[in-house]
């Protein structure tokens, strides 16, 4: 068990247990700020350090392979001077298909990355969270102990203190566990040696609006799903303008009008969807921008409580414990604010991802 500091000495001074206690709990506050800010013991890894590794991931390489093999075949039809119409057709719709394609797997590729990159941070600060739990519950079995010891408490008090610290290391395990886990899925995903992740730079914030009215619509409708059924449309009436009376018979003409009929819908039916689903991840991300600034408020009000507490206890009007909670509830703001950050990043990329477009101030995605 972590040795703390004894109770102060009848007639010691309030100002030296609060040093005391400041400064023991200024060990937590290290710890968490080993876990948010770069150190020089090991190397901080921001977001943008994984997100440049989405590019290797399977499903984007495999996606420009296909882009790639597309254009070449494209060129080849196109300079075959025997080539039919809807071979020509055909072609340029697949290279038109590939190349949104490849931008929707990388764009998916950012959003995995991100998504695996804020649960380490997150799983970081749970162990932070839970280290400065668990030293609280070490604090209140020492003063349990010595309670009992002066018989204002009882053994069933001690029993309880310390079935609260079983718990609370148990919890520090768990999250410890929980952090390994979340490193090693991130190195998976990105193939990095994962260490200490860095704090978002919140500036990026600050331009962080999605598109709006006919703009977004406009970008939605460019993903592949509606360009795939554009490209029906488009080779249903090719089909349908090749077919000529003389040589073509009346069934297969009705066939060909019926196609038309059923692409045009479909497209239609599309469009309406894929609208919907763009206003969706649209006020989605207006909605964690706002999540992100009440967060943002709570933890300035919790740090500004905070600083009273501690004057408070320099004064010797709280007792160390009452301190020590308040410490552990601006940790858990803390955390809540990290994770509406992270809320903010993944409905902004889950946004460029449904629109294919960078948002702007998001540098390289």
């Amino acid at each position: 068990m972590t040795s703390l500091a004894p109770t102060p000495r009848r007639g010691a001074t309030p100002t030296g247990r609060g040093r005391r206690t400041v400064t023991r709990w200024a060990g937590v506050a290290g710890t968490l700020a080993a876990v948010l800010l770069l150190n020089g013991l090991a190397w901080a890894q921001g977001l943008d350090d994984f997100l440049v590794r989405a590019g290797e991931s399977v499903a984007v390489v495999s996606a420009e392979l296909e882009r790639s093999d597309a254009q070449r075949a494209l060129a080849r039809v196109e300079s075959d001077p025997l080539a039919l119409r809807p071979e020509i057709v055909q072609a340029r719709q697949r290279a038109e298909l590939a190349e949104v394609e490849a931008t929707e797997a990388l764009l998916a590729a950012y959003g995995e990355v991100a998504a695996s990159w804020a649960r380490v941070r997150e799983a970081e600060l749970q162990v932070a969270l839970a280290t400065a739990s668990r030293d609280l519950a070490e604090r209140q079995l020492e003063i349990a102990q010595l309670r009992q010891e002066r018989g204002s408490a009882t053994v069933l008090d001690v029993q309880s203190a310390a079935t609260d610290l079983l718990d609370a290391e148990r919890a520090l395990q768990g999250a410890r566990d929980g952090a390994f886990l979340a490193r090693a899925d991130l190195g998976g995903v990105t193939g990095l040696e994962v260490e200490a992740t860095e704090s978002l730079d919140r500036s990026r914030f600050e331009r962080l609006r999605p598109p709006d009215g006919d703009e977004l619509l406009a970008l939605a409708l460019r993903v592949p799903a509606v360009l795939r059924l554009q490209h029906a449309v488009e080779l249903a009436d090719l089909g349908a303008s090749l077919l000529d009376p003389s040589f073509a018979s009346r069934r297969q003409i009705d066939d060909a009008r019926l196609q038309q009929e059923q692409a045009t819908a479909g497209e239609r039916e599309a469009r309406r969807g894929i609208t919907l689903r763009a206003r969706s991840l649209a006020n989605a991300l207006v909605s964690a921008l706002e999540g992100d600034r009440i967060a943002q408020e709570a933890l300035a009000n919790a740090r500004e409580r905070e600083d009273v507490e501690r004057r408070r206890l320099e004064a010797g009007l709280i007792a160390e414990i009452a301190f020590e909670g308040v410490r552990l509830q601006t940790l858990q703001v803390e955390l809540q604010a990290v994770q509406a950050e992270h809320a903010v990043v993944e409905a902004a990329l889950a946004l460029q991802a449904g629109i294919l477009t960078p948002l702007e101030g998001w540098h390289g995605l």
